[in-house]
């Protein structure tokens, strides 16, 4: 094949590969446009969670019913229960909850900290279940995992220092054994 030739068939490849319409980012895969019945519905999710009453968040069973009234919001209106929403109908943000459950305020008392790790937990497995039932992008199940659920996307490298270079050998002993486990390109050997 000429180099004319293998150009031209890379650039079809890359025309086909660059599409994105195998891509759950790219283009508008699983993202349909919002009508306007859905836009009023979401506005005034957004202004119920602005005007949601007070919680008292030293009663417990104030807590729980607070939770309770945003998971039956939730279903009455057919909308899919988020962290964000459930921090706003008691009252909370993020960083608020973050930091009561990590301990650097005390701000909520340890039960009123249960009851929304145990929220928390069920808005997880909600999410699990719409991801696992194709029912929500994967990216956004990924994100939505990393950032409300835990999940760490990591790889665990553990060094043994077991090279067999130990304190009996001299620096020109490691010097040969290093140049040893080197591969040598045969083509070029006249190089070295």
């Amino acid at each position: 094949m000429e180099k004319k030739d293998i150009e031209q068939a890379g650039k079809e490849v890359v025309k086909r590969k660059s599409n994105g319409k195998n891509s759950p980012v790219i283009g508008g895969n699983g993202i349909a446009p919002i009508n306007a019945e859905e836009n009023a519905l979401f506005c005034q999710y957004a202004l119920d969670m602005f005007h949601a009453p007070s919680v008292d968040l030293s009663n417990p069973d104030a807590v729980a019913d607070a939770i309770d009234g945003y998971f039956k919001y939730c279903v009455d209106r057919g909308l899919r229960p988020g962290n964000l929403g459930l921090y706003a109908a008691l009252g909370l943000s993020k960083q608020d909850v973050s930091n009561a459950i990590n301990g650097y305020s005390k701000k909520l008392s340890s039960s009123t900290i249960d009851l929304i790790k145990k929220a928390k937990q069920a808005l997880s497995t909600y999410r699990e279940l719409l991801g696992s039932q194709g029912k929500l992008n994967p990216v956004t199940l990924i994100f939505w995992q990393k950032n409300y659920d835990g999940l760490k996307d990591q790889q665990d490298i553990v060094l043994t220092p077991n090279t067999g270079l130990d304190q009996e050998h001299t620096p020109e002993e490691i010097g040969a054994k290093v140049l040893d486990d080197i591969p040598i390109d045969d083509d070029n050997i006249d190089t070295i």
